[in-house]
């Protein structure tokens, strides 16, 4: 489906989005966005339109959770962090929700750590370090390698 036959099925299926979005509904960027946004905190339907808005919304369809995004206090890795953390080459970033339970983000990836052979893992993502190329999952710092094309 095309943006805005997306954004038209998302005001059929969720009556608040036109009063909870005071947007000029176009079928733009800014618009898909928001729209997108608005509804990935819902499951099912709703989720999986308001993910292909954001992914039509992104240049190469790769998402990046908001800026603001943070699930934990720890936002700064310490130079321990950053020297002991091992490599996630080439990671994936997902936008996952499954059932009932709301949406969270996964990263998953290759994992290279000078002590330990490499492995496969995913891991729920905490916080996202765009200045470092680090992230906090629940496994604790990994370093961000060479991302999986979209």
């Amino acid at each position: 489906m095309d943006r805005e036959s997306l954004i038209c099925e998302a005001i059929l299926r969720d009556r608040e989005v036109e009063r909870a979005l005071s947007i000029i509904w176009e079928p733009d960027d800014e618009t898909c966005r928001r729209v997108g946004w608005h509804l990935v905190a819902n499951t099912g339907t709703l989720f999986h339109i308001g993910r292909r808005l954001l992914e039509l919304s992104t240049p190469g369809g790769a998402l990046l959770p908001p800026p603001e995004y943070r699930m934990c206090r720890a936002t700064e890795p310490t130079e321990e962090d950053m020297f002991a953390a091992p490599m996630l080459q080439p990671w994936s970033l997902l936008l996952f929700q499954s059932g009932s339970l709301p949406a969270f983000w996964k990263l998953g990836g290759t994992v290279h750590h000078r002590d330990h052979a490499c492995t496969w893992i995913w891991a729920r993502l905490l916080y996202l370090h765009r200045e470092k190329s680090m992230a906090r999952t629940t496994d604790g710092w990994v370093r961000l390698g060479k991302r999986m094309s979209a």
